[in-house]
């Protein structure tokens, strides 16, 4: 799939990271690896989320890989509450951003060839609902809103089982063809059906079953 990294620095390591950044993106390369590579000071990478609901929704799912804790510490807690304060525009902002992107890749979940990730009901749709509690309440973990009131018991249940459902059929579009790869055509329909063990009935296919699994989880 794909991957987006940040390196977060401080303005007198700026150019300790360059050379860091420059290196990684020849051995990420080396590996068959193609991620997202930025280079941000903290300060930076909020001011860019704020004016962008696509960094901003990518920055909501950060999380420490490796290096200094109290920088990424500091950085979170500043974006969180900076978040927080915006929260109005900010929901507002990635709202419409995913109803453009649906308007692109289908805004019917009944697609023919459905975008597993961008159609209408997607994972897209899931993480939507991570990004406004994020703006909301400084939480993307759907437990956590659960918690905290912002998500009822039983949108729970029905979200978990809808992204289990649609991340194992991402993957294994993304296995099928060793690549980003998240259309979901008629002929590997079929495939999928049969390879997850789909029977049919009198007068309803493999592969009717199986899309409409896929139709009641988005």
């Amino acid at each position: 799939s794909d991957a987006d990294l940040m390196l977060l620095t401080t303005r007198s390591a700026e150019s300790l990271a360059a050379k860091i950044i420059g290196n990684l993106t020849r051995d990420l390369g080396d590996s068959g690896i193609d991620p997202g590579l930025s280079i941000r000071l903290p300060d930076e990478a909020c001011k860019m989320s704020w004016d962008d609901p696509v960094v901003f929704s990518s920055l909501a799912e950060s999380r420490l890989l490796a290096g200094s804790l109290k920088l990424y510490s500091k950085y979170f807690y500043d974006f969180r509450h900076g978040a927080m304060r915006r929260r109005n525009r900010l929901i507002r902002e990635v709202v419409a951003a995913r109803r453009e992107e649906r308007q692109r890749w289908g805004e019917t979940n009944y697609l023919l060839r459905p975008n597993v990730k961008r159609s209408r009901g997607a994972l897209r749709d899931i993480q939507l609902i991570r990004w406004i509690g994020f703006a909301a309440y400084g939480e993307t973990d759907l437990e956590r809103l659960v918690k905290l009131g912002a998500l009822p018991e039983e949108d729970y249940r029905l979200l978990r089982q809808a992204y289990g459902f649609m991340l194992s059929l991402r993957n294994e579009l993304h296995f099928r063809e060793q690549k980003s790869q998240d259309i979901l055509d008629r002929p590997t329909q079929m495939e999928i059906a049969e390879d997850w063990g789909y029977k049919g009935t009198d007068g309803v296919l493999p592969v009717e079953q199986f899309m409409q699994d896929y139709f009641d989880n988005t």
